[in-house]
């Protein structure tokens, strides 16, 4: 299999995009606060599973067909919104409901990964299955870097390998380091901080997303 082209270009595009903050990165801070390393990792093993699935499709080539369908991604990208209202709700209501009862710590959901809006695991892996910029980007941006038609789904799976394999060195590295400020980050304000500030940044990510359909 012939190695495309501008490898280099895909990885620098690749790890930009990797590294922007995103509802990936509000999910698995949150929750590395409130549930330590274990449930960051388990968040951003999640994300990555829902990556790994649109490489997938991309290399069988039924990302080609959900993004060239409007309805498709609209239903996907309203979905997307909702999930992530749905999670910072979750979030903002599990506070409000923690300083009603008087339960400073913020209850026992601040000491284990997952609320009642779910798993760590299944909360990163449900966001990017709904995450329609996801196909758009197999669709739009990796196809430019496939140089040699003739090997079109090779190329297109060696790309979508590099780029899964980018964002697992991103998440581990970040997990790892954030929750070596596991005592900071246990100090309830610190981390009812956390909760507040993902809460609000994910419900404002849904809004934004809902408008956009």
């Amino acid at each position: 299999m012939p190695i495309p082209e501008h490898l280099g270009g895909f990885i620098a595009a690749a790890v930009l995009v990797t590294v922007l903050p995103g509802p990936d990165f509000v999910l698995i801070t949150r929750n590395t606060a409130r549930g330590g390393r274990r449930a960051g990792l388990t968040t951003a093993a999640g994300s990555v599973t829902g990556i790994a699935v649109w490489a997938l499709l991309a290399t069988a080539g039924l990302s080609v067909l959900v993004a060239s369908h409007p309805g498709v991604l609209h239903a996907l990208r309203l979905a997307g919104a909702a999930y992530l209202v749905y999670l910072g709700g979750s979030a903002i209501l599990a506070l409000w409901r923690a300083h009603r009862s008087g339960d400073g710590d913020g209850g026992a959901a601040a000491h284990g990964g997952a609320d009642r809006s779910g798993a760590p695991y299944a909360q990163g892996l449900v966001n990017n299955l709904l995450n329609p910029k996801l196909p758009v980007m197999f669709v739009t941006v990796l196809p430019q870097f496939v140089s040699a038609p003739q090997a079109a789904m090779q190329q297109t799976a060696l790309l979508g390998s590099i780029l899964v394999g980018l964002v697992v060195v991103w998440w581990l590295v970040y997990v790892l380091g954030i929750s070596a400020l596991s005592e900071v980050m246990r100090r309830r304000r610190v981390r009812q901080g956390i909760d507040l500030a993902g809460g609000v940044a994910l419900t404002a990510f849904g809004v934004a997303l809902a408008l956009a359909a």
